[in-house]
Parts: C-alpha cells; sequence; structure tokens
C-alpha cells in the first residue's frame, strides 16, 4: 500500500503521462518499416525484370514506407524516454528512422549500382556505340548538374537554417530546391527527351537509347520523389511543424536529395561526356 502511494503522488515526465496504446503501436510498428521498404524494393526489382505492374507496386510500397519514415511522429514523442543501463546492440542508439533511411539509401545504392555496371558491362563489349557529345546535349546536361548540385545546397541551408531556429530561412531553402527539382524535370522531360526522339533516338532504338531512357527516365523518378517530400517539408513548415530541436524529417528528406544528386554526378559523365 505504501509502495501504491508513493507511485501515485510521484511525477512523471509529461510525455510519459501522455503516453497512449496507439502512439505506442506505432513506436513498435516503425521498427518493421525497413522490412517493408526492403520487400518493396525487391517486388520492384522483380517488376523490372519480367512485369511492369509489379514495379509500380514496388514504387507504391516503398514511397508509402518512405514517406512515413520522413514523419517525426514516433521517435521524437518518445524522445525523452531513457531505458536502462544495460548492454545493447550497436545500433540501438541510431534512430530508428534514420536506420530506416539509410538501409533504404542502401538498396537505392544496389539498384543504380547494378544497373550503372550493366550499363558500363554492355558499352564495353559492344562493337560500335554513339559518340556521347554528338547524341546527347551536352549543354542541357551541364545546366541540370549545375542545376541539381545548387539544390543540393538548398538543402544544406534548409537544415542549417532551421538548426538554428530560422524559419523563414528554411521556407526559402526549401522553396528554392524545391523549384531547382522541378527546374531539372522540365529541362530533362520537356526539352532534352523530345529533342533526341525527334532525331530517333527512342527507347526501342537499340540498346544505348534503351540504357540511357532507362537509367535517366528512374533517375527522374526519384527527382520527382525527392519533390513530393520536399513538397511535404513546407506544408510541415507553414503548419509550425519544425523547430530547432524538432526537424528529424528535414535532415532524413536532405539524405535522400543528396544521393539522388550524387546518382546523378555518376550518369552525367557516363551519358554525356565519355
Amino acid at each position: 500500500m505504501i509502495h501504491l502511494i508513493h507511485l501515485k503522488n510521484q511525477k512523471f515526465p509529461k510525455g510519459v503521462l501522455n503516453m497512449t496504446t496507439e502512439e505506442t503501436n506505432a513506436k513498435e510498428k516503425s521498427s518493421y518499416l525497413p522490412l517493408i521498404i526492403a520487400g518493396g524494393v525487391a517486388i520492384f526489382l522483380l517488376g523490372l525484370a519480367i512485369y511492369i505492374p509489379l514495379l509500380i507496386v514496388g514504387l507504391i510500397i516503398v514511397g508509402a514506407s518512405v514517406f512515413k519514415l520522413f514523419k517525426d511522429g514516433a521517435k521524437e514523442k518518445f524522445a525523452d524516454n531513457k531505458e536502462a543501463e544495460e548492454e545493447k546492440f550497436p545500433l540501438d542508439s541510431v534512430p530508428k528512422e534514420k536506420l530506416g533511411l539509410w538501409i533504404f539509401l542502401a538498396s537505392e545504392i544496389l539498384i543504380f549500382g547494378s544497373l550503372i555496371i550493366a550499363y558500363a558491362y554492355v558499352r564495353i563489349n559492344s562493337g560500335s556505340w554513339p559518340v556521347a557529345t554528338q547524341t546527347h546535349n551536352v549543354l542541357l546536361g551541364m545546366t541540370n548538374t549545375i542545376i541539381l548540385l545548387t539544390s543540393s545546397l538548398a538543402m544544406i541551408l534548409a537544415l542549417y537554417s532551421i538548426r538554428a531556429g530560422n524559419v523563414k530561412g528554411l521556407k526559402i531553402a526549401l522553396g528554392s530546391a524545391f523549384a531547382l527539382g522541378l527546374a531539372f524535370l522540365v529541362i530533362k522531360l520537356g526539352f532534352e527527351w523530345p529533342e533526341l526522339i525527334s532525331k530517333g533516338f527512342t527507347i526501342n532504338s537499340g540498346l544505348p537509347a534503351s540504357t540511357y531512357y532507362t537509367l535517366t527516365g528512374l533517375h527522374a523518378v526519384h527527382v520527382a520523389v525527392g519533390m513530393v517530400a520536399i513538397g511535404y517539408l513546407m506544408f510541415r513548415t507553414y503548419q509550425g511543424g519544425f523547430t530547432s530541436t524538432k526537424h528529424v524529417a528535414v535532415e532524413n528528406v536532405g539524405l535522400y536529395w543528396h544521393f539522388v544528386d550524387i546518382v546523378w554526378m555518376f550518369l552525367f559523365p557516363l551519358f554525356y561526356l565519355i
């Protein structure tokens, strides 16, 4: 009885008192997201190989799971809860959202890496291959490269701004990154691809064209996904969802966006310069 009275009078952190069954379930479910993402990537690769509708299903699964990882919800609500000191798994100290994102990015590296290696193998062993500078518009490719590099800078400024509590700076940086991503897609899909198609360089015209459209098209899809994520950040920002101590989603989206830019740093020289 004495212990019960003591517990009743004891003051607990506000976050503990407000913990609900739904929040606990949400936290537990977040640990399964990396597995869901891995399954989505497997379905995507299977669809890429044998059945296009599966590819779409895989993209939807991966996109929905990554979107959930970007949300600050469960982790930040329980950020103040401390576990008892005991021997832990080395990655226990890494937030599940960030760990899931890194697992996702690792799977993306495998996808792009395998496609790039396959492209290099086919090109090296091909008897003839179109001259890159004569086939592709180097000026447009260089312009898009500068655009993506600048957008990465904008995402870095976004993170630094919110860390300093500068919400206005965050809004400007996110808006700039979104606009630059849109400019990239407009140049790629609105100018560059139509120009190539008008020259007869279509996806069915041979290996040089099919590999180009596959890799750059897949990259464009990732840019579009990144823009959706940045749009979500902009919405959350205008809703007052981020502060100097609560901005995990900004960091996660920034990591994804930098990955997309790094991929382009490989694609640009492969298709436009070499």
